[in-house]
């Protein structure tokens, strides 16, 4: 089964069952609590899946969305999906911006610049791609077996 899913979707956040596992959207746009919001989803729909690493998961969506909302024009949505081994975290922003995150050193002084190291501390793996408006950074957390399906 194949789904498309936007996470500029206004209202009741999707939610759908497909042989690849579980999605829900959540839109985030216009919110001055994103933060929060994303945290409450992750917590809501993910704790079960990551347990003891719900913690980790809950402080890396939290970074994602504080970094689209200070260095783009905004963030659109997440996308929280999980199968038999990951879940992934995707935050989605509104673009306004050519940089890409990546990890850089941090004035020692500084109040900022450190989150992308976080990130990469704590989940198994993040990657940005390119989305029509902006960018989609997701980071991913290993929840399972690491043996493969019988089909």
């Amino acid at each position: 089964m194949n789904t498309t899913l936007s996470p500029d979707r206004e209202g009741v956040p999707v939610e759908v069952r497909s042989p690849a596992g579980a999605c829900r959207v959540i839109s985030l746009a216009g919110s001055g609590r994103a933060e929060q919001r994303a945290r409450e989803a992750v917590r809501n729909t993910c704790a079960e899946s990551l347990g003891a690493r719900l913690p980790d998961a809950l402080l890396v969506v939290t970074e994602l969305v504080a970094n689209a909302v200070s260095h783009t024009a905004g963030v659109r949505g997440l996308l929280l999906q999980h199968d038999r081994n990951t879940m992934s975290l995707t935050v989605f922003d509104r673009g306004g911006t050519a940089d890409w995150p990546r990890a850089t050193q941090a004035d020692p002084l500084a109040e900022s610049g450190r989150g992308l190291h976080l990130v990469t501390a704590l989940a198994d793996s993040w990657h940005a791609r390119p989305t029509l408006e902006g960018k989609a950074v997701t980071a991913v957390f290993r929840t399972g077996s690491t043996e493969p399906e019988s089909h």
